[in-house]
């Protein structure tokens, strides 16, 4: 089974959009006898702390695949990741290095983001994949003063980016249940599930049962950023949780798309509404707590720039697929890159967080 398919991998969902840049820009005079006026700088993070999943970590930026023909080619998977944590994946390529690189001075950057994290691993407690730990607790858990993250407080976070809860609701497993059902419904034995008119008991247990706790930890997190600030006599740091964005195809993609070709199209187009009822779930959390410190940068449109499309069966798409894996070559399995963004589509997820970052401050 591809690792993706493993509990530890994440099945985020990949996102990409053009980078959008937010200058600053001066005043024009209005006219000879009055001088020009510039306009003051706004003020910017100092340091800066990424929570989260393998969206975050930048999971699958450094296999160095290229999309050729309409499949994804190459990649080295014994790439060596950013330390500390070399099982986390984490990568330069990741879109809080860019939202960082856009002020000035640049402020100092602690990511702790991993792939596979969830709340209950990863940020409240280590995260351990089939045995293995991953990377202490990216934060730690407050109420009970277990794990808490020491560097962390070395850096004094004054924003504190997270994306996170796609792997909470276990998509992942959701991803592999449907393709499993596909097989099964193309040999007569099983009825097409992942569909809107039969969601299926994984989607239902995976899922939309766990929409409440997903809401719930949101909550408890943000409480907790806030308590452990004030509990040190820091400043509280503002906050940005991110939504997701799909790269699935909303009509189910063209026949023959190799990205898609393991899927029914009915169930990549129930997969992409997944994507959206995850990202209101988060959204109107986030909204819901009306904490001036915390807000929600949408990305759910990252793929889709003004007119252009970056998604999956498009020329030019800005998330590694599925025709990465190929039986001809079984190492191929182990990659961990389909659904997460290439380099470009990091750097185009903080072209959308960055107008919220400069919101808050």
């Amino acid at each position: 089974m591809p690792r993706w398919m493993c509990s530890r991998a994440s099945a985020a969902l990949a996102v990409a959009m053009a980078t959008v840049l937010v200058t600053s820009g001066t005043g024009g005079a209005t006219s000879n006898s009055q001088p020009t006026r510039t306009r003051a700088a706004t003020a910017a993070p100092r340091s800066i702390v990424q929570l989260g999943d393998s969206i975050a970590a930048g999971e699958g930026t450094y296999y160095g695949y290229k999309y050729v023909h309409g499949k994804w080619t190459g990649g080295n998977l014994n790439v060596k990741w950013d330390p500390p944590h070399d099982g986390c994946h984490d990568s330069k390529d990741a879109y809080v290095h860019h939202v960082a690189q856009h002020f000035h001075p640049t402020p100092a950057v602690a990511q702790f983001a991993c792939t596979g994290a969830t709340f209950a691993s990863g940020i409240s407690a280590p995260e351990v994949s089939d045995g293995t730990t991953l990377r202490p607790a990216e934060f730690g858990n407050w109420d009970t003063q277990r794990d808490l993250n020491p560097e962390y407080d070395a850096a004094k976070p004054d924003l504190v980016l997270i994306t996170l809860g796609a792997d909470d609701v276990q998509f992942v497993h959701i991803v592999e249940s449907c393709i499993e059902n596909g097989y099964a419904y193309a040999f007569n034995l099983a009825n097409l599930a992942c569909t809107q008119a039969n969601p299926g008991p994984t989607i239902q247990q995976d899922y939309v049962s766990f929409l409440p706790t997903l809401e719930q930890n949101d909550v408890t997190l943000v409480r907790w950023i806030e308590e452990r600030a004030r509990a040190y006599h820091d400043p509280v740091p503002k906050i940005v949780f991110t939504t997701y964005a799909s790269p699935l195809p909303p009509t189910g993609g063209p026949s023959g798309c190799a990205d898609v070709s393991q899927l029914y199209r009915q169930q990549v187009q129930y997969l992409s509404s997944l994507v959206g009822r995850l990202n209101q779930t988060i959204t109107s959390t986030v909204r819901g707590l009306k904490d001036p410190n915390v807000a929600v940068a949408d990305i759910s449109r990252a793929y889709t720039p003004g007119r252009a499309d970056h998604r999956w069966c498009t020329s030019d798409p800005w998330s590694y697929g599925l025709s990465i894996y190929s039986v001809l070559s079984p190492s191929s399995f182990e990659s961990q890159a389909p659904f997460h963004p290439t380099p470009e589509g990091q750097a185009s997820i903080a072209g959308l967080v960055i107008p919220t970052v400069e919101r808050l401050f």
